[in-house]
């Protein structure tokens, strides 16, 4: 029998007398490319921080690879081989290109065993720089990188770190439509070899190229299957349309989830 990669159940969180997830009941499978979606508040940056250890549950359990890691701290839970990116990008800023892969390949290794180790470029994060379209700017100090740059430089530093797993908040966030593009291109290969779960707001990269998607709502599942059946889903569409009917956006994020044949976003 053939057991989820990524498995939550009855995860509930509650801060204080707020209730940030209320229940939920999550599985993902090896090499899976899910998209968590949902309005501000229903809980996504919540549940991966409690997947990553930087939240312990209030109950329930996750587990990952078979191994429960609820309440594990978060360098515990990267050695297991889960990696993250952030809404905020996080490198290096006086550091190459080169450098960030090359610190992230060899996260593992203690202070000393990193001053003594070979210089030059292995094998993995060669690999890395080709697969990301970084090895142009292998010499580029990260803080002149664009922001789209900066955000392939993150999830290259995942995949140097050799993760089952990668979670990445909002990856296309402040890009343009060639990075969004890209950024597309980059997830679709990567989750040839790896298993990917994307929290996104962008409704139009959502329906290129999500698989599966996880709609969260309340702390809740509120429903999950293929793009096309969330999509035409009433609950789903009462929680979106309810509110974004009446205006283009919710708060700052582009939250329109609407069938294509009725109402496709520019």
């Amino acid at each position: 029998m053939t057991h989820p990669l990524l498995s939550l159940s009855g995860v509930r969180v509650v801060f204080g007398e707020f209730t940030a997830i209320d229940g939920i009941d999550l599985t993902v499978d090896e090499g899976e490319l899910r998209f968590l979606i949902g309005p501000n508040g229903a809980g996504k940056t919540t549940l991966v921080d409690v997947v990553t250890g930087r939240t312990r549950p209030t109950s329930g359990t996750v587990t990952f690879a078979g191994q429960p890691i609820h309440g594990r701290g978060e360098h515990r839970i990267v050695r297991a081989g889960i990696g993250r990116t952030f809404q905020t990008s996080v490198v290096f800023e006086e550091l190459t290109v080169l450098e960030n892969i090359d610190l992230a390949a060899h996260f593992r290794l203690g202070p000393l065993a990193l001053l003594r180790r070979r210089r030059g470029v292995t094998p993995t994060v060669g690999g890395v720089l080709e697969r990301t379209g970084l090895a142009p700017l292998a010499g580029a100090p990260a803080g002149t990188l664009s922001h789209g740059q900066r955000q392939w430089l993150e999830i290259a530093m995942l995949l140097a770190q050799g993760p089952r797993l990668l979670l990445l908040d909002e990856p296309v966030a402040g890009m343009s439509h060639t990075e969004r593009e890209r950024t597309g291109e980059l997830l679709t290969e990567i989750a040839a070899d790896h298993t990917v779960v994307v929290i996104e707001h962008d409704m139009e990269f959502l329906r290129r190229y999500a698989r599966d998607v996880t709609v969260l709502h309340e702390g809740r599942v509120l429903t999950e299957g293929t793009v096309s059946q969330v999509q035409a889903d009433p609950r789903v569409q009462e929680v979106y349309l309810g509110r974004s009917q009446r205006t283009a956006t919710v708060g700052d994020e582009r939250d329109t989830l609407v069938p294509a044949a009725n109402n496709e976003e520019g």
